[in-house]
């Protein structure tokens, strides 16, 4: 008898009548006659179809009896006996078979009957039996189905797929399921494959996939062919070396090299990808293997993490030996470190490689100075020499940010001699040449810049010199919504922070003094502080505001910014991060600070443009200075030749009530450099020497004569007016500050335009990724389809909650904003979270 009662077999017998609806036909093959007895005793019961027994005589009579006489009612056909060859010209009843259902009453054909699996694979499903042995397994195979399963290789990659916790029922999702585990030292899936009797089969499938064979294969064996041959194919190679014989796969290299292509640009794979990598590396002696290559063939690479050590130190070598244009394979440097950046472990070496560009990029443009007039080399600084001071901050600040960079020291001592040869050279020609006329003063910044018939909001962002603010320029101009227009003006000497923000202040005929100390007037007035230059200010308009940054960007709300500028015409927004950090012992985070500067300031303008309507900005500094990383050493300092005791004295300015006449000094009537009558002297350096003088600080200077203190940038930026072409709505995060604390954060964003007949209304995808594309939020939906005209009204919260996880202090992430229809991101936002959250992250296949 079966192993199956007759209350199961009754009850799936109903559940496929039920199943099959309208009238329907099922043959029962029972060549055992197990249930004939209980056929003919009436003892299965069926809801809605009668049960008709079929002789190996009556066939004919059975075809015509469906055919002709009840082609109504739903029937069990009971056949006490095999059932009939499809090609036996005897088998009246072929016909009917082909559009009838079939039952067997083993369990493994009820399985089959449950799955939709055709009776074809009977044997198949035999072979596996012991799988089906439990009612869970069985809800795991029906649950990986993405189909009608209708071959033994679907049938068997399915049973792969729930032993191994693949995401799919493919062979390279089961491949990778099973790297995955082994790269944690585990081998529960592969013992559930042996377990099961699926061992062979999948043996099988790895040689017909990937050409992988072995007399004794294990999931090691397996793992070490698929990185050796993707790194010798990734070469170019079409053999292994002798010693990795065993593992050579002939014919199916690029399969090999693809499946390993996919797994490591899968962020979900890459912790347990890069063990692998770093496991096989070091099991194949590595090292050996990549002393062998020549550079040209591992440019391609990537397949483990040394290659780009290997590539890195190449530059190293070229650039510090005077090779300053290498090619590889035809491309330039700058080409391939794009193209490893974007390969599987370029994030973590892009420090590496943009230090290494950026070195190249100052090498390749430091130069001699044979200038004969002054404007020449104002107008040069203005567009192209400024690169060289940004080329040293982007070096230092990537150098900076690389845990290990002792095999950087011979570059950076390379770097270092030509960008002080640079800074001698350029203020040596800059002070023989000198003209304060060549350009407009910070003097006259307020009548020629500030003062405007639109609402304006200054920003002057504390030591931001002319290089920093081209590089906003560029972040700024990529808004669409924005123009900008950059000039420069001179600062007064000395180029320090009390001259030139109360320079700034100044217009038409108001005075200007310089008293003593930090003491500067303008119109009889101090300027020591915020609150003072808002009275300042309010002498020439009444409706001038003097705020600083963190009074703007520390409003809760857009209603509290509409509200400070309200009625405002001129708004003085002072920002300090550069030179806050340089002048109080940090000036080794002097660049970083620029960057925050970037950001920052990037972030203000949309900020205040749409949360308090403001048309127009004009971002500039009150000096600028000069940074090198290496030590200050004896003969790049100047001899302090003040003797007087009321004499001023700083790193890069003397003003004292005496000329001093030495060699390497300059002077002239402070007077002069003020516009105005004071008969005391400014000295000054000419060239990047600093001044002898006890205390820290000698890195980080201002106040002499040199473009990169004196040439204060002036960026001009203006909100765009909108093209009637139809484009969609654009949104835009209104909430300032960029810190995450916490597992959630809600942020206020903002429709920049109402719908109309040009702006058409947009879905966006609002989430948070990690520097490595990982989503590490939910997904908010932003609709922006809101008709109002008044800004106020178009105004929405969303509230973000993260993945708990281990983040690293200070990590990098991202908002992205996304449209959904054309899958363009609008806006990536850049956060950092200010302290690490508590809490496991597991990695989920």
């Amino acid at each position: 008898m079966s192993d199956l009662n007759l209350s199961q077999i009754q009850t799936r017998l109903n559940e496929l009548f039920v199943t099959y609806g309208e009238r329907k036909l099922i043959f029962w093959f029972d060549p055992k006659k197990e249930f004939e007895e209980d056929i003919d005793n009436g003892q299965i019961v069926l809801n809605g179809a009668q049960i008709y027994k079929l002789a190996p005589d009556n066939q004919f009579e059975t075809k015509r009896f469906f055919e002709l006489e009840d082609k109504d009612n739903s029937y069990l056909i009971y056949a006490p006996f095999e059932r009939m060859s499809d090609d036996d010209e005897n088998n009246f009843l072929l016909s009917l078979l082909k559009y009838s259902g079939t039952f067997n009453a083993d369990r493994i054909s009820l399985i089959m009957t449950q799955l939709n699996i055709p009776a074809e694979l009977h044997a198949v499903m035999e072979t596996y039996a012991k799988f089906f042995g439990a009612k869970s397994r069985v809800a795991s195979f029906e649950k990986m189905m993405t189909g009608e399963i209708k071959s033994r290789e679907e049938l068997e990659m399915t049973l792969m797929a729930v032993l191994t916790r693949a995401n799919t029922a493919q062979f390279y999702s089961v491949i990778q399921a099973l790297f995955v585990e082994y790269s944690a030292d585990l081998s529960d899936s592969y013992d559930q494959l042996v377990r099961f009797d699926l061992a062979p089969a999948f043996w099988q499938y790895v040689a017909y996939y990937y050409g992988y064979t072995t007399t004794e294969p294990t999931i090691q064996s397996l793992v070490i062919a698929f990185f050796a041959n993707t790194y010798f194919g990734q070469l170019g190679y079409q053999e292994l070396p002798i010693g990795l014989k065993d593992y050579e796969v002939l014919d199916q290299t690029m399969a090999i090299v693809s499946f390993m292509d996919g797994v490591m640009n899968d962020s979900r794979y890459s912790e347990p990808i890069d063990r692998l990598s770093a496991d096989i590396y070091r099991l194949i002696n590595g090292d050996k293997l990549l002393d062998k290559a020549p550079i040209e063939e591992l440019i391609d690479a990537d397949v483990f993490e040394a290659i780009h050590s290997k590539i890195i130190e190449y530059y190293i070598a070229q650039l510090t030996n005077d090779d300053l244009t290498p090619l590889i394979n035809g491309m330039s440097l700058e080409e391939i470190v794009v193209r490893k950046q974007r390969a599987h472990f370029g994030f973590r070496y892009e420090h590496q490689y943009q230090a290494i560009l950026n070195a190249q990029k100052l090498l390749n443009s430091v130069t001699i100075f044979n200038m004969n007039r002054f404007s020449d080399l104002v107008k040069d600084y203005e567009d192209e020499l400024y690169l060289i001071d940004q080329y040293y901050r982007k070096f230092t600040l990537h150098l900076d940010q690389i845990d290990e960079h002792a095999n950087f020291a011979s570059l950076q001592n390379v770097v270092e001699k030509h960008y002080k040869q640079f800074l001698d050279e350029i203020g040596r020609t800059w002070n023989e040449l000198l003209s304060l006329d060549e350009r407009p003063s910070v003097l006259d910044f307020y009548d020629n810049y500030a003062k405007s018939k639109t609402k304006t909001v200054v920003i002057i962002s504390d030591a931001l010199r002319y290089e920093i603010a081209k590089e906003i320029q560029q972040s700024v101009e990529n808004e669409k919504k924005f123009s900008t227009k950059m000039t420069t003006i001179f600062s007064v000497l000395p180029s320090v922070t009390e001259f030139g923000k109360a320079a700034s202040l100044r217009s038409g005929q108001e005075s200007y003094e310089y008293l003593s100390g930090n003491d500067v007037h303008v119109n009889g007035l101090p300027t020591q502080g915020t609150k003072a230059r808002d009275k300042v200010l309010k002498v020439k308009n009444p409706n001038a505001l003097a705020i600083t940054y963190s009074d703007v960007v520390d409003r809760s709300n857009a209603k509290e910014l509409r509200d400070l500028f309200n009625g405002k015409e001129i708004i003085y927004l002072y920002h300090d991060q550069i030179d806050r950090t340089g002048d109080h012992g940090q000036e080794m985070q002097v660049f970083d600070a620029a960057e925050r500067t970037v950001k920052e300031l990037k972030a203000v303008i949309p900020y205040i443009a749409n949360g308090a309507n403001v048309q127009r900005f004009v971002i500039t500094g009150d000096h600028g200075f000069i940074y090198t990383r290496s030590a200050i050493e004896e003969y790049e300092k100047i001899e302090n030749p003040s003797n007087l005791e009321n004499d001023r004295v700083e790193r890069r300015f003397i003003i004292s009530d005496h000329q001093y006449d030495e060699i390497g000094i300059k002077s002239m009537r402070l007077g002069t450099a003020l516009r105005n009558n004071d008969q005391r002297y400014i000295h000054f350096s000419e060239t990047s020497t600093i001044f002898k003088k006890a205390g820290g600080g000698q890195n980080y200077s201002h106040g002499g004569s040199s473009p990169q203190e004196m040439m204060i940038p002036v960026l001009e930026v203006n909100v765009a007016r909108g093209s009637a072409q139809k484009e969609p709505v654009s949104v835009q995060l209104m909430t300032a500050k960029r810190k995450v604390v916490g597992l959630s954060i809600s942020l206020e964003f903002y429709q920049t335009e109402a719908i109309s007949d040009s702006i058409t209304k947009a879905q966006y995808a609002l989430y948070f990724e990690d520097k490595h594309g990982v989503r590490i939020s939910n997904e908010n939906t932003y609709y922006a389809d809101s008709t109002a005209g008044a800004s106020s009204e178009r105004f929405t919260n969303f509230a973000f909650e993260f993945v708990n996880r281990n983040y690293e202090t200070n990590e990098d992430i991202y908002l992205v904003i996304k449209n959904e229809e054309t899958k363009v991101e609008l806006d990536r936002v850049d956060f950092v979270i200010d302290n690490p959250f508590a809490g496991g992250f597991g990695f989920d296949i």
